[in-house]
């Protein structure tokens, strides 16, 4: 089922939904989600097979009970993953949303439709240029969040 969701894109997602749900943001809540499922699971997946067994070995030998096993042995593998894939994942689905509010699916590419459709081209720019500080902001901050979890500090 994963490899399904994720095989189909973003975009044909978005006309199904448009075709089940009508044109709006719930359409484009739907599709971003069904899509966000299909990438995070596979990535969580991969991660969670990816754990060094060896260390939830040697805390069982030392006697830890499961949740100090998970608390010590899992958590710190699986938590600079699980925030750096959430991230990337939000800063995916802005892109997205913009191109999914052209398509009449709403989200954040509405009023940039609108702008377009009407030849307000200063709004048009306007939309644009906020796009593009919104991204830059997420991807700054996204980069200092990767650099605390790659330095372990908290």
């Amino acid at each position: 089922l994963i490899l399904l969701i994720r095989t189909i894109p973003a975009l044909i997602w978005a006309l199904v939904w448009i075709r089940v749900t009508g044109p709006g943001p719930f359409c484009g809540v739907v599709t971003q989600s069904v899509c966000s499922i299909g990438m995070i699971s596979k990535m969580y997946i991969t991660a969670i097979e990816d754990l060094n067994t060896g260390i939830l070995e040697s805390l069982d030998a030392a006697g830890c009970t499961t949740f100090q096993k998970i608390r010590c042995g899992i958590l710190p593998q699986l938590s600079a993953s699980f925030i750096s894939t959430a991230i990337y994942r939000f800063d995916i689905n802005l892109k997205d949303a913009t191109i999914l509010g052209i398509v009449g699916a709403g989200g954040i590419g509405s009023p940039l439709n609108n702008a377009i459709s009407s030849g307000k081209w200063s709004n048009v720019g306007a939309f644009l240029l906020t796009l593009i500080l919104l991204v830059i902001l997420i991807e700054y901050c996204s980069t200092k969040v990767r650099a605390r979890l790659a330095h372990g500090r908290k």
